[in-house]
């Protein structure tokens, strides 16, 4: 019996087998196979939003290339894609741009359109309906009531055609289609009107423009609206296009932080003695009215005496068969709105008008035949065939054709007052056929 218990091990207590299962339990389990690769996807980044274009494939490429380049200015892709989708060039720009009326129309037919007695009549309502509006502006700005009406009704008649092209199709062509100067100043426009969509609440189908870009009631370009324009009628945003108040207190704003001198005229209409020295009819050359007046210079009205400091340029749209004027440094301040002076002209005259001044008292050279855009082409190449630098042969007589020409006359002893007649041009093509002088070129 002993021996039989000696040789039976006695059965464990249940507390010693829980112990042992525990135990087992917490043993580390064997080293497991490593685990197969496994192939996460990852999120793809989206591709660039894609305009629909259309037109011309250079034009297409052109935009397409634009996209950097206004990205890098903080113009973003969600912007870009909605204002080029579904945009194509502006067709017949080339002649759009050759045939400005401020270049190629005379100076008589161009005011007869600007200071209609249908417009004058019109500038006078608008100076009675917004009377308040003007008043507030003026006396903030300084600015004449008369001048930023004549320059509503010149841009826009009032508001009542404020453009019908595509600010972003027009701007891309411009810079598209023109040189080195031209391409850059239409792609800084460019940038500036896709910042105006992302900043502001416009949709692209509301930014309508003329053809240079320019749009609102008042004609801003882009670059010109990131500057100067103002929230005129206090509703915390600046929209050109829908608030009178926004447009003319945008313009206001503009002439006088362009130098408008509060209380000055514009220009004054003058008579001209015989034996005048026509060289110095030019808009870059002021003198006193002390020295015009010992020129011999008169006003025509004497609404101001030539007498005095005040430094005037004098100004002769139709050469030495028209009017002449005195020009002030307020004349200059509106060329800053339209680097024109027939526009500049024609702003003051329709000004004067609201106000029942007289109209222009001279004669203009009616009966002159006109040139055509060949005509005026063959002009400045005639001038640079003799060696005067009449700028680019594009039609548009600018300030650089007009000195050229002047030049060529005091060379030639004759009357240089700059104005491109058909009887100059005549004379030209007669000089140009002949065998070549270096004697008779400009230096």
């Amino acid at each position: 019996m002993l021996e039989k218990a000696m040789r039976t091990p006695p059965k464990p207590k249940l507390s010693a087998l829980l112990l042992a299962a525990w135990l087992a339990g917490c043993a580390p389990p064997p080293n497991p196979a490593p685990p197969a690769a496994v192939s996460i996807p990852m999120t793809a980044p989206a591709p660039p939003l894609l305009p629909v274009l259309r037109g011309d494939p250079g034009f297409q490429d052109f935009v397409r290339g634009f996209r950097e380049q206004a990205l890098a200015r903080g113009v973003t892709p969600q912007t870009w894609f909605a204002a080029f989708n579904g945009v194509e060039p502006v067709g017949g720009m080339g002649e759009i741009i050759a045939e400005q009326p401020e270049f190629v129309r005379p100076i008589w037919r161009y005011l007869d359109g600007a200071v209609s007695a249908r417009r004058i009549k019109d500038a006078k309502i608008m100076l009675s309906r917004h009377a308040d509006l003007l008043a507030g502006i003026e006396e903030k700005q300084g600015v004449p009531r008369e001048i930023l009406v004549a320059i509503w009704g010149m841009e826009t008649d009032f508001g009542t055609s404020i453009g019908s092209y595509n600010i972003f199709a027009t701007l891309a062509t411009r810079a598209w289609m023109g040189g080195d100067q031209r391409q850059a100043g239409a792609e800084r426009e460019l940038i500036a009107a896709l910042l105006l969509l992302q900043q502001q609440d416009f949709k692209p189908s509301q930014m309508v423009a003329s053809w240079a870009g320019a749009f609102g009631q008042t004609q801003f370009m882009p670059t010109t609206f990131s500057r100067f324009g103002v929230d005129g009628d206090g509703d915390g945003k600046i929209d050109l296009w829908h608030s009178t108040a926004d447009a003319l207190a945008s313009a206001a704003n503009l002439l006088a932080r362009q130098g408008w001198q509060k209380g000055m005229p514009w220009a004054v209409e003058v008579t001209l003695p015989k034996g005048f020295d026509w060289q110095d009819a030019d808009l870059g050359i002021e003198k006193s009215l002390s020295e015009w007046r010992a020129r011999g210079v008169k006003s025509v009205f004497a609404t101001l005496p030539l007498d005095g400091d005040i430094k005037a340029a004098l100004y002769i749209p139709a050469g030495a068969h028209g009017a002449a004027f005195l020009t002030f440094a307020n004349f200059k301040v509106i060329m800053k709105y339209n680097n024109a002076a027939s526009y500049a002209l024609s702003v003051g005259v329709l000004a004067d008008r609201m106000m029942d001044r007289p109209p222009i008292k001279a004669a203009w050279p009616a009966k002159d035949p006109l040139l055509s855009r060949a005509q005026r082409q063959r002009l400045q190449a005639a001038l640079a065939g003799l060696g005067f630098d009449s700028g680019e042969h594009d039609g548009l007589l600018g300030t650089r054709t007009r000195t050229a020409l002047r030049l060529y006359q005091s060379q030639r002893g004759l009357v240089a007052d700059g104005y491109p007649s058909m009887a100059m041009l005549e004379r030209l093509d007669r000089e140009a056929e002949k065998p070549a002088n270096p004697a008779s070129k400009a230096p």
